[in-house]
């Protein structure tokens, strides 16, 4: 980071308002696929095997704020490693990247499910999982520029 030391202010707190946001995502998406049960393995085992259903309709009236959220997000963090000297341009452009395809990937994975290219709900699982450890990793690099 340059030897401004106000900026950090402002990160820091945007990092922990981004994990916030971050933690309430993965929550309310576990809430609507019945998280309300007491067992966890059975809520995943419930994911895998029947997936929500959605139609054509209902995927856009997910997808469109889903898009404009996650990639929100993606650009104000990603913006915030342009102040750093410590991370290279290169890797947090990778990173970046990375993390827009992954986002991508995760918002479609109900498209694949709709259109029956894929029967099981381990695409959506898989697709979450990587976006939040991708972005967990990038809010990781802005924490290091600090």
């Amino acid at each position: 980071m340059k030897n401004l030391h106000l900026y950090n202010i402002p990160i820091a707190y945007m990092l922990l308002y981004i994990v916030a946001i971050l933690a309430s995502g993965v929550w309310l998406f576990l809430l609507s696929q019945g998280l309300a049960s007491a067992d966890i393995l059975q809520t995943f085992t419930h994911i895998v095997t029947t997936p929500e259903p959605k139609s054509l309709h209902q995927f856009i009236e997910v997808a469109t704020p889903h898009m404009f959220a996650m990639g929100t997000l993606i650009f104000v963090v990603a913006h915030f490693m342009l102040f750093s000297t410590k991370v290279s341009k290169k890797l947090s452009l990778i990173v970046s990247l990375v993390l827009f395809i992954v986002a991508l990937f995760n918002i479609s994975a109900y498209l694949f499910i709709s259109f029956g290219l894929v029967v099981s709900g381990w695409i959506k699982l898989l697709s979450m999982t990587l976006f939040v450890l991708i972005f967990l990793g990038m809010l990781g690099l802005v924490a290091f520029s600090l």
